[in-house]
């Protein structure tokens, strides 16, 4: 897997999500890199990391995943992890079967839920663009505006970049993951800290925020903290910026 490292200090691992890469977290690594040593990765299949096979089940990912990071970071040295989306799935279930080397646990509105649909998502197809580049910035602007960004002033030419670049480099289905059912049975078995951020625009029709809130609550118990985080401090669905992770 490819990483952006920054900073020194204790590990703090950031995992992207779907469609994405290190880039997810820019406006994060730097503001942790003055506490933490910061390692953004590229999943596989994502970014500059190595491509898998297009037709890999979620449960081979998780493991090549967690082959992978052994092998980035042997030993039993302490490591605290902050995952978005799909990236969340990712950083729950590792933490799970790295424990007790992970200490803490940031969950940016996570991914890792059954697979449910609860209403239609008004996304709009990449592959409708064609080798048109103004109308691919567009609809990467309108799925941003769905999936990630609340507010259409964070929807920067620069957020644009960001997730174009993301699309065009994605080689796996995020979904294999994303709807694996994986998240609450791993939270489930943690004893680490965990602390979860939800944007407070983060709530529709289709992703209903107390509902899968309360699904969390009850998979993790007392040990889970968890924040609701106001859009005018965000500028995202996410794109939060965790400053802590202590």
């Amino acid at each position: 897997m490819a990483v952006h490292r920054s900073g020194s200090g204790p590990d703090v691992v950031l995992f992207h999500g779907g469609m994405g890469s290190w880039r997810h977290w820019i406006r994060n690594v730097e503001p942790l890199a003055t506490r933490f040593a910061v390692h953004a990765l590229d999943h596989p299949s994502y970014g500059a990391s190595a491509s898998v096979p297009r037709e890999m089940t979620g449960a081979a990912y998780l493991d090549l995943v967690h082959e992978l990071f052994v092998e980035m970071f042997p030993g039993d040295a302490p490591l605290r992890f902050a995952g978005f989306s799909f990236g969340g799935a990712i950083a729950a279930h590792l933490a799970r079967r790295l424990a007790p080397r992970v200490t803490h646990l940031c969950l940016v509105s996570p991914a890792g839920f059954p697979a449910r649909k609860f209403g239609d998502r008004p996304i709009r197809s990449y592959k409708k663009a064609g080798g048109d580049e103004k109308l691919f910035r567009e609809i990467c602007r309108h799925n941003l505006g769905v999936n990630m960004l609340s507010d259409p002033a964070s929807i920067t030419e620069e957020a644009v970049d960001i997730q174009a670049e993301g699309v065009r480099r994605t080689r796996f289905d995020s979904r294999k993951v994303s709807a694996g059912a994986t998240l609450l049975g791993d939270l489930a078995h943690l004893a680490c800290r965990i602390r979860v951020l939800w944007g407070e625009r983060d709530d529709s029709n289709f992703r209903p925020a107390d509902l899968l809130i309360g699904e969390i609550r009850a998979a993790v118990g007392g040990t889970l903290d968890l924040h609701r985080v106001p859009a005018a401090a965000t500028g995202a669905r996410t794109r939060t910026r965790p400053r802590s992770i202590a």
